[in-house]
């Protein structure tokens, strides 16, 4: 195809994705059915995708339209770092408005598929915002409609509370990054980000470092990076699980979008301590993020602090891109950039498939709690089977496409470590990383072998799992889209790979001096050998017929031996008790907090009934969030003193102010 193909391709697409979107909306908003309005949103994120992959190799495609206050309300331009971005959206959209045409939670209203087609069209606007005004109020749409989604209609206490943790976070986000957008483009003397990247200069160090740090901290915020994740784990276990999918797997990405396109593209090379910063951070959230996982057996919850595990690996990714930057040596920097977007595509497509599987295991068991779980697999083989490829895909298990990502992001640690040309530190912060990110690796297969095993495996442990059944054709058909999508980005994993250091190329070359020639795809990426992609394909195929004539056979069923006692689910490994040993291993991290209640018989030393809890202390919301919180507190307790509502005490606060002022006048 020609460009100007690929470009008319592209338009259409954009258009068919906003009238699909504007359909859905007014579907839902005039209360017609739910599965049309479900059609519209998923064929419009396939619409999405195939924008994204058309500007991903073609031409830029360009959108503005209305006018607020003299600026445009949608000023939209779609270049390839935006295409990776909108196929990852469109695929996760695609999959979870499939989901939604079979998943109604109790509760829930017409206005949550209003919510939730405008949650998706903010997101479009998002990735693809032109200027400062376009971009904010996408932003701010995206805030509010996904807290909507959140809270719901008919919230409970912890839902509301959950709620209102996530709005004040998001809008703290937003003001750190409206403070950034104002010094930038009072610098640059325009809203258009076109224009942003040669004011750069008018910045300064100072000003430059200032607008790093509050374009970190507000993308931060979104994407979930410790100490900022506090909303997270709260926020997706509530929402429903197609959204929680779409919010994980995408909405926090519009975190690291925003670091990439301005803390990268528009800044451009910066000092060096930018990546280590970003480097430390990632590898902190990365290991907290999968030690707190493992401490859960709320299902939901342990996915969501998986979340900010793997946006962790993510920032590690973009913290090798940003000292390759500073110190000029550009394989680092497409190493780099092409690991955290390719980690950014496969975690969208990982995690959202455990979202909506752990939405299937709730819509059939009625429960998330691991310690209630067990045996699914006979009643929900097709759910077992999706959920534990993205079991597998999530820990980094060849040939599926996480290890193809992470594997990525250890070349380009090792790779950094290896440069001669770089500073001690810088060398010193590669080497953390790469234990960081190689202890998480290892804990994340832990982790995962617990939730599978504790919700698929044994027998059950709860009337709620003993009584379940396979969940409809729509959410099954949503949960085998996206394992397929698994396993093939997995095995294409080299022309994903040289793709994506293409869109990474064109953001060096645009955020530094390098010369395009040393902007090259690094060796490792490899190339792509469909020789041994046909014996791989050919191998499964033989395992898997090898296995269902196993399976054919007839086979005598008997139970458990355990020395002639008959087997109960009481004798089972519970969640709590199979993550022990890793929690007193990691006890000064985790600090558990664990409570032993023993019952004898009466009259008697023999127990009748032994309780056991354990909860984990998670030490930012502790030793950070509660200080701060408590502070607030006593200050707002001291304005309300102060605020007495009598206009003789506010008349001396004027009076006093003015004499402050005349005061500081004459000096």
């Amino acid at each position: 195809m020609s460009p100007a193909d690929i470009e008319a391709l592209a338009t259409g697409a954009l258009v068919a994705a906003g009238i699909l979107g504007a359909l859905g909306a007014s579907l839902a908003f005039l209360g017609v059915g739910h599965r049309p309005q479900m059609v519209a949103a998923a064929l419009g994120s396939v619409a999405c995708v195939v924008l994204g992959l058309a500007v991903m190799v073609g031409p830029v495609v360009a959108v503005r339209l209305g006018r607020v206050l003299s600026y445009s309300l949608i000023d939209l331009r779609f270049d390839p770092l935006s295409g990776v971005f909108l196929v990852a959206l469109g695929a996760v959209g695609a999959a979870s408005s499939v989901y939604g045409l079979g998943y109604r939670e109790a509760g829930r209203s017409r206005f949550d598929t209003f919510a939730l087609i405008v949650f998706v069209t903010s997101l479009v606007l998002v990735f693809g915002a032109a200027s400062a005004f376009s971009f904010l109020f996408a932003w701010e749409l995206m805030a509010l409609s996904s807290a909507a989604l959140v809270i719901g209609p008919k919230p409970g206490r912890a839902v509301v509370r959950a709620g209102f943790i996530y709005v004040a976070m998001t809008h703290l986000a937003t003001a750190a990054i409206a403070i950034a957008f104002a010094v930038w483009a009072a610098a640059a003397g325009s809203l258009d980000f076109g224009a942003w990247g040669d004011g750069v200069a008018a910045l300064g160090d100072p000003g430059r470092d200032l607008v790093f740090l509050l374009v970190l901290v507000g993308f931060g915020t979104k994407a979930g990076m410790v100490p900022l994740h506090v909303w997270l784990p709260r926020a997706h276990p509530v929402a429903p699980s197609h959204v929680s999918a779409l919010m994980s797997g995408v909405m926090i990405k519009a975190g690291i979008y925003g670091i990439i396109r301005f803390g990268i593209e528009y800044l451009g090379a910066g000092p060096a301590w930018w990546g280590v910063v970003v480097l430390v951070l990632g590898a902190i959230s990365a290991v907290l993020g999968v030690l707190y996982a493992l401490a859960e057996h709320d299902l939901k919850r342990l996915l969501a602090f998986h979340s900010v595990e793997n946006i962790g690996i993510i920032l590690i990714g973009l913290g090798v891109a940003l000292i390759g930057l500073a110190e000029g040596a550009a394989p680092l920097v497409v190493l780099g950039l092409a690991a955290a977007l390719f980690h950014t595509l496969n975690h969208a497509v990982f995690k959202s498939l455990l979202f909506l599987g752990a939405g299937a295991v709730q819509s059939a068991a009625g429960t998330r709690d691991l310690n209630r779980l067990g045996g699914l697999a006979r009643m929900m083989p097709l759910t077992a089977l999706t959920f534990g490829v993205g079991a597998a895909a999530i820990s980094g298990l060849p040939p599926l496409n996480g290890f193809a990502s992470e594997w990525l992001t250890f070349q380009g640690l090792l790779s950094a470590g290896a440069t001669g040309t770089l500073d001690p530190i810088e060398r010193f912060a590669a080497y953390v990383g790469v234990g960081a990110l190689a202890l998480t690796a290892a804990l994340a297969v832990a982790c995962f072998v617990k939730a599978t095993g504790m919700t698929f495996l044994a027998m059950p442990r709860g009337e709620g799992a003993a009584r379940a059944t396979e969940v409809g054709l729509p959410m099954r058909a949503a949960m085998v889209g996206l394992g397929i999508g698994c396993l093939a980005l997995g095995l294409a994993a080299a022309p994903v790979g040289a793709l994506l250091a293409g869109v990474a190329r064109g953001i060096a070359g645009r955020g530094s001096d390098l010369a395009p020639a040393s902007l090259q795809p690094p060796p490792v990426i490899g190339t792509y050998d469909p020789v041994l992609l046909a014996i791989a394909l050919g191998g499964a195929a033989i395992v898997v017929v090898v296995v269902a004539r196993l399976r054919a056979r007839p086979a005598r069923r008997a139970p458990t031996w355990t020395c002639g006692i008959a087997p109960e689910p009481a004798f089972e490994y519970t969640a709590t008790s199979f993550s022990k040993p890793l929690r007193l291993f990691f006890e000064p991290v985790l600090r558990p907090d664990r409570e032993l209640r023993v019952e004898l018989h009466s009259g008697t030393p023999f127990p009748r009934r032994v309780s056991y809890h354990s909860d984990v202390d998670h030490l930012v919301e502790t030793r950070v969030y509660g200080p701060l919180h408590r502070a607030s507190i006593a200050l707002s307790q001291v304005a309300r003193r102060l605020q007495q509502g009598t206009l003789q005490l506010y008349l001396a606060y004027t009076v006093g102010a003015l004499v402050v002022l005349l005061v500081l006048a004459r000096r």
